[in-house]
């Protein structure tokens, strides 16, 4: 196990040893790198740029994301037991340590769930005192651009995020959004461009974590990211207190998480990958889950996906604004391997649905991949994996026809028999977008 102790004053840190890592939180304190490493060093100016008041309880909960988002990208799984679930835990100082304390054991199996991991938490009373808005003629403007607004919508720079930001930017939705995005390296002029197609008025917030090693422990991090969704909702929570105080309307608690249904279950394509290659971002379990325990914490939001029931071809082909939707197509990003050469591969399970929606709703334009033919990635054993994967759960389904199994081996389900049938038709025409996909071009 790896003790992860979190502080913003580095002098309340502990000294780095095999099982302590010390890691240094936001920035009101001069940063060491050879004592300790680093994360959400510029996060809280992001906040105050906003001009307005956020309450102590959404810091507290973005403090324990940060903590989350550090302690997993630090922790390499390799280096667990099974290659896979680390054991990790968190000592993290908070405003209100006495509910976080009573609730940790349900934040934990949450985590759990979510990561594959093993979470362990402690929460002690902060010394922090989050400074005031900044008070500018740019602050204040932006202040402005929050009045008016009644709901968070996510906004990633993937393809399902553009659709459902032109739904309701471009459509006639009663939402008014502030537009939450997490700017890895390269993904903030995705999200521009994108951005350039709304039609209407939206606030925005783009903020990044940005974990940060300490000098002595310089190598490569986890690149899994299970946890990234948490972060993003974190945030998301946080900006829903910033509504409520810049427009003095505590009824404000929408989070718009624009998923398509079969990724939000995302059902394990072989038994091989039950809990480590299917993720559960946006997993309707996860979502209600977590969604009770804010609510327990007095963070009172509901988190709604339009489209929880939708393929993301449909969702391209029923978008209302199909002319930005076309332009969109060609500047988002859906690849699980962008970062690593800022290069869609075309071939992971994401690009793979990405390139069948993009084929079912009809449009001929999209962005380039590294691997433009498929016809060759069968040959290539580092690509191969998720193509093949894909192929021998559309062989077995149609067979065995038990997509109500399938699906339970992602999580559990809504217990409304009638959900759970919208959910089992959702992931059946989800595959066969995929397979109408594969064959056309004959894979």
């Amino acid at each position: 196990m790896t003790n992860f102790y979190f502080n913003h004053d580095p002098a309340q840190l502990p000294e780095y040893s095999k099982n302590c890592h010390p890691v240094q939180i936001f920035n009101t304190h001069p940063y060491d790198s050879t004592k300790h490493s680093r994360a959400s060093g510029s996060l809280l100016n992001r906040v105050r740029e906003l001009g307005i008041n956020v309450n102590a309880d959404a810091i507290d909960l973005i403090t324990i994301a940060t903590a989350v988002t550090a302690a997993e990208t630090f922790e390499r799984r390799e280096y667990a037991a099974d290659a896979w679930s680390r054991i990790m835990h968190l000592h993290i100082p908070l405003f209100n340590e006495d509910r976080w304390n009573n609730l940790s054991d349900r934040l934990s199996s949450i985590l759990n769930f979510l990561t594959g991991d093993q979470w362990e938490f402690t929460f002690s009373k902060t010394t922090f005192e989050m400074s005031k808005p900044i008070d500018s003629k740019k602050s204040k403007a932006r202040l402005d651009t929050l009045k008016g607004l009644n709901s968070v919508c996510l906004f990633s720079g993937g393809l399902d995020s553009a659709v459902g930001a032109i739904d309701i930017l471009n459509g006639k939705s009663t939402y008014k959004p502030l537009l939450l995005s997490h700017a890895y390296r390269g993904d903030g002029v995705k999200q521009k461009d994108i951005k350039k197609l709304l039609k209407s008025n939206y606030g925005e917030l783009s903020y990044s974590i940005s974990p940060r090693l300490m000098t002595r422990l310089k190598g490569k991090t986890d690149v899994t990211m299970r946890g990234r969704s948490f972060n993003f909702l974190a945030m998301a929570v946080l900006g829903i207190s910033a509504l409520r105080n810049a427009n003095s309307d505590n009824s404000i608690s929408t989070i718009i998480v624009p998923e398509n249904g079969y990724i939000s279950i995302n059902p394990p394509l072989t038994r091989r990958r039950i809990g480590s290659h299917s993720t559960r971002t946006t997993h309707p379990y996860f979502l209600s889950r977590l969604e009770e325990l804010l609510d327990d914490a007095g963070l009172h939001v509901k988190f709604v996906n339009p489209y929880q029931f939708k393929t993301k071809g449909e969702m391209l082909a029923e978008c209302v604004d199909q002319v930005s939707i076309a332009k969109a197509i060609p500047l988002s990003v859906s690849c699980s391997h962008w970062h690593r050469k800022h290069m869609q591969c075309g071939h992971c399970l994401p690009c793979l649905i990405r390139r069948s929606s993009i084929h079912h709703a009809g449009f001929n334009k999209d962005s380039k991949y590294v691997s433009q033919n498929l016809k060759f990635v069968h040959k290539e054993k580092g690509a191969r994996d998720d193509l093949l994967a894909v192929q021998t759960a559309i062989i077995r389904l149609e067979q065995t026809k038990d997509y109500n199994g399938w699906i339970r081996q992602s999580g559990s389900l809504p217990k409304d028999p009638a959900t759970r049938k919208k959910l089992e038709s959702t992931i059946k025409r989800g595959l066969k977008e995929v397979d109408v996909f594969l064959k056309a071009n004959k894979i």
